[in-house]
């Protein structure tokens, strides 16, 4: 069993950190794992016959493009050895200059002594705070780890709260409905495209749909984080993909495809795949047509209370992050028997 200690470059958020975390939890032979957002660092316990170093730095990149850097141990040396050796030399002398010399000698060894004694206190009282506050991601290794039946106070917050304030949605045939239109729950996405935990909500929302046809319906709202560089040409792309008809599977290509990567060419590429009309989606997307649009859904988001993505009202009521199916299935449920 071995532990690893890295820096992490490029976490923007606390889910960034929890996403890091679950990747890593996943892949066998990880025995344990916690990742610090306000450290900006990860620590893990291996079994080094089952995976390698190298495999976890790239499960930590593939998590979000970030970098891992090893942060190497170093072990405190210490010696028992006299600091400074004292050669024994003799004096020929007077018995009353022997004496006084072997008062002064002996007034000299005391306060030597007592200064190294205080240098010993200082650096062990100086080395402790230090091991204290390098391993203080180490020392919640050994806790229970967040989980649905025992969550973290985050975690509690991602749920959405019995108290939060239910949002009320006008929905119309311009927005971007997928499922029964009429269907008596309405799941609003506020999303980005180039988010992670977006697309990692993108299969649950799918079966959701499939589970609950006729009585769920989905409705897919813009909300581009700053950070993320392509999201904002993303999102125009699929506004210029609904123009013809076609919004659905374009939102579909680039969720499927995120882990490309994104860009203005690949976007026009997409759209070639798709059969859309070449020229009239390339000057749509050129011309920045649809941003104004893309930003009015984020304004509205962050009117409802949105601070990042996936953000998902379940008939009104906040769920926010990637939460699993069954957090989504008991709201549902809870929402059909009333």
């Amino acid at each position: 069993m071995q532990k690893l200690k890295f820096q992490i470059k490029g976490m923007h958020c606390n889910s960034c950190a929890l996403l890091i975390e679950e990747r890593l939890k996943g892949r066998p032979g990880i025995i344990k794992a916690k990742t610090s957002y306000d450290s900006q660092k990860t620590v893990v316990i291996y079994d080094e016959q089952k995976i390698q170093e190298s495999e976890i730095v790239q499960i930590i990149k593939e998590a979000g493009d970030y970098q891992a850097e090893k942060i190497e141990e170093k072990e405190e040396e210490s010696s028992n050895n006299d600091p400074l050796p004292r050669k024994e030399e003799k004096f020929q002398s007077s018995p009353e200059t022997s004496g006084y010399l072997k008062f002064l000698t002996s007034l000299v060894i005391l306060s030597f002594g007592l200064s190294i004694a205080s240098l010993i206190i200082s650096f062990k009282l100086s080395s402790q705070k230090t091991n204290q506050d390098n391993d203080k991601l180490e020392a919640t290794i050994g806790e229970n780890l967040p989980s649905q039946n025992n969550p973290t106070a985050d975690q509690q917050q991602l749920a959405g709260g019995g108290n939060a304030t239910v949002q009320n949605f006008e929905i119309s045939n311009n927005n971007h409905v997928r499922g029964d239109f009429n269907a008596p729950v309405t799941l609003v996405e506020f999303s980005d495209f180039e988010c992670p935990f977006c697309e990692r909500i993108f299969p649950t929302l799918n079966k959701i749909l499939g589970d609950y046809e006729g009585k769920v319906r989905l409705v897919y709202k813009q909300f581009p984080l700053s950070f993320h560089p392509n999201a904002q040409k993303a999102a125009e792309a699929s506004e210029c993909a609904s123009e013809q008809g076609k919004f659905w599977e374009y939102h579909d290509k680039l969720f499927e495809n995120q882990s490309s990567g994104f860009s203005v060419d690949k976007f026009k590429q997409w759209a070639n795949e798709l059969s859309l009309d070449d020229t009239q989606f390339n000057s749509c997307l050129d011309s920045g047509k649809y941003a104004q649009k893309v930003q009015a859904d984020a304004q509205e988001g962050q009117q409802k209370g949105v601070t990042g993505t996936p953000a998902t009202f379940v008939n009104g009521q906040l769920v926010v992050g990637a939460q699993p199916y069954e957090t989504f299935k008991q709201a549902i449920d809870g929402l059909l028997n009333q």
